[in-house]
């Protein structure tokens, strides 16, 4: 039985919008609703950024930027014959101190 709880243990949970939003309510006091909202609200606002081409800092958390990724040789995995992928934007996040800090210490 405790093989059973290890095993569970070493299993990330993902976490949606929904769950993300019950957290949200929770820690700032606010309706189911009103988190959502706020959530929506955020996301939207990052996304809206990005598009215009703006970087997203959030000290301590981390950092959203669009970079450019240069065009490469790759290989199709079906009849494994060379491809050529175009190069394209891309959207990376960058952790912050406090974030990357804050993982490790709870390994």
């Amino acid at each position: 039985m405790a093989e059973e709880k290890t095993q569970k243990a070493a299993t990330p949970a993902t976490i949606g919008r929904q769950e993300l939003s019950r957290r949200i309510a929770k820690q700032a006091k606010l309706s189911q609703k009103q988190a959502a909202e706020v959530l929506e609200a955020t996301l939207d606002s990052i996304r809206e950024a990005l598009q215009n081409g703006d970087e997203v800092r959030l000290v301590g958390f981390g950092s959203f930027k669009v970079r450019q990724s240069a065009a490469r040789k790759g290989v199709n995995p079906r009849d494994r014959k060379p491809i050529e992928v175009p190069a394209k934007e891309r959207v990376r996040f960058f952790p912050g101190k406090d974030l990357s800090e804050a993982v490790i210490k709870e390994k």
